[in-house]
């Protein structure tokens, strides 16, 4: 039952494996400014197997349909700002609300890492960034609102230079995958034991008469 059990668990994951991208995810290395940006960035599998990424759209207008997108999103955050300042999410094929310009060009190295260029405007916020080695570093950053949360004041965009922020992108265990793994070893675990008690029953044979059961009280016992 219990094999039965897993056996489903592990079939119901399946459609999660089947949708889910592969994500990256920055993560700050040290305390220069923008402070506290988050910027996630999902591909389908088929691009990251190839190696390589590029993309170049000029002029994005919502409702833009992008058909057959090998980046399924982009989300760009700083702090004070909700909900996130930049969401790209052609997955189903159409931009959404996104406005402006996103430019990339990504290799996707060994060790789960991304180099390469990164550039994002909704026309409201943007980000730029470019790698040396597996270490990006943010070359400007702002918005029309001003960022002095992220340490970059309040000034127009072009008035307060941003950057400095150095970081990488490493990618993201996908929790589909986690639970299958999970699922796996629960199942390796139950099997194992299963097996061991099929043994154990082997070996005390039918006749075994265990001398360290409990003994039922006198009179208890029916025929």
């Amino acid at each position: 039952m219990k094999l039965k059990c897993i056996a489903a668990a592990a079939l119901l994951l399946l459609p999660m494996l089947g949708q889910a991208g592969v994500i990256y995810e920055w993560r700050a290395l040290n305390n220069d400014i923008p402070h506290g940006i988050s910027l996630q960035l999902e591909f389908t599998h088929g691009t990251v197997r190839s190696g390589a990424f590029n993309m170049e759209f000029d002029d994005i207008t919502p409702g833009t349909r992008i058909p057959g997108s090998e980046l399924l999103a982009l989300h760009y955050s700083f702090p004070g700002v909700f909900p996130p300042a930049i969401e790209f999410c052609p997955r189903d094929g159409v931009v959404g609300k996104f406005t402006g310009y996103l430019s990339m060009n990504l290799v996707f190295e060994h060790g789960g890492f991304l180099t390469g260029y990164i550039y994002a405007n909704d026309s409201e916020h943007h980000i730029e960034m470019r790698s040396q080695g597996r270490v990006f570093t943010v070359l400007d950053a702002n918005s029309d609102a001003g960022m002095p949360q992220a340490g970059c004041g309040t000034g127009f965009p072009g008035e307060v230079k941003c950057t400095g922020a150095m970081g990488h992108f490493r990618r993201v265990p996908e929790p589909a995958s986690l639970g299958l793994l999970g699922i796996g070893l629960l199942g390796a675990y139950a099997s194992r034991r299963q097996k061991a008690k099929s043994q154990g029953a082997r070996v005390a044979g039918p006749g075994f008469v265990d001398r360290y059961a409990p003994i039922a009280p006198e009179g208890l016992w029916h025929s």
